[in-house]
């Protein structure tokens, strides 16, 4: 009896050795198979810690590059829907050429101010449309409120609207400033911080909001579609043979109409300009975050990539020592049967 007790203590010793060496050579094959230090966070604590922190770097990295690749895109959209206004095709003359052009004729008579007015009038209904660009299913110009079209004529024809406000009148100044200056904050790698109070540090993240309110300016004869509507409906009236203004204010009107444009126009270029800077500053702190992912996934690999020449030979001798294992359980199995026939 004492010698079949020993027996089940030498089997029940076997089988914890062989699943102990079963289970290491499982390990070392699977770090053969993925090429990692270690396949557990018990394995490793410091380096499996320090490796999900920085592929949580990693993969918010990515995040910010999409994010920056995204409002990219959104600004150079926006940079090119304003060019054609400023610069004009081959339809239009651009904001300068139409300077020139009422310049021109200011004082000439007949079907050249009437033809220039009608002009002024098609450009200022094309300048809204252009503000009412989409880039996928958003609105570019209306600031946080990309879902709804931004502008849009009154019934009269000649009241300009910005999501339903008055862009021309001064009563509604502290509502249409506000619209203006709305933000929609993204991530892109500049901290999104907050303060002790909870608020987001604005300097942290990237308002990525464009109103094209700060395009055409708002505020009594302020924005550039409307004054240029205006001009354009006063030099259309006008006498078609001599040119003769069709109400005796309107010499004057379209004069203080005409300086009024110029600085509107001057607003509209320093805007581009800036959006210009914008997209600019983007591309580069884009370039910056390529550069820190890149640095990331070398730290991932230097972290977690082990030497494939030392997983094999680990892998080999833990096989090695599978096989002996069996062999040993060859052996007790063997003389186990053995002394139960006996």
């Amino acid at each position: 009896m004492s010698f079949r007790i020993t027996t089940n203590g030498l089997f029940r010793g076997y089988q914890s050795n062989l699943h102990k060496n079963t289970k290491k050579l499982n390990d070392s094959m699977l770090r053969v198979e993925t090429g990692r230090k270690f396949n557990t966070y018990a394995e490793e604590p410091v380096a499996a810690s320090k490796a999900f922190q920085l592929r949580r770097d990693f993969w918010r990295t990515g995040d910010q590059i999409d994010t920056s690749n995204s409002v990219i895109s959104k600004y150079e959209s926006a940079y090119s829907a304003m060019g054609t206004i400023i610069d004009g095709d081959v339809d239009h003359p651009g904001l300068d050429g139409l300077l020139a052009t009422i310049r021109g004729v200011s004082d000439t008579a007949g079907s050249g101010r009437v033809s220039l007015g009608q002009q002024l009038v098609a450009t200022s209904e094309s300048i809204v449309a252009m503000m009412n660009s989409k880039l996928g299913e958003d609105y570019l110009f209306a600031g946080a409120d990309g879902a709804n079209l931004p502008f849009k004529w009154g019934e009269d024809g000649k009241t300009l609207l910005y999501r339903g406000v008055d862009v021309n009148s001064n009563s509604n100044l502290e509502e249409l400033k506000a619209m203006s200056k709305e933000a929609t904050y993204v991530d892109i790698g500049l901290g999104m911080t907050e303060d002790d109070d909870g608020n987001l540090i604005e300097a942290s993240a990237f308002n990525s909001a464009i109103s094209g309110l700060d395009f055409l300016g708002y505020g009594q004869d302020q924005n550039l579609a409307v004054i240029m509507r205006e001009l354009g409906t006063i030099f259309a009236n006008a006498d078609p043979n001599t040119g003769a203004f069709a109400e005796p204010t309107d010499q004057d009107r379209a004069y203080e109409l005409y300086d009024k444009l110029h600085e509107a126009i001057n607003n509209a270029q320093s805007v581009h300009v800036k959006l210009s800077t914008d997209a600019n500053y983007l591309k580069t702190n884009l370039t910056q975050l390529e550069t820190t992912k890149l640095q990331l996934n070398e730290q991932i690999e230097e972290t977690e990539q082990g030497d494939p020449a030392a997983a094999i030979k680990e892998m080999s001798w833990a096989q090695y020592c599978y096989n002996a294992a069996l062999r040993i359980g060859n052996d007790i199995l063997s003389q186990s049967l053995f002394d139960y026939m006996r």
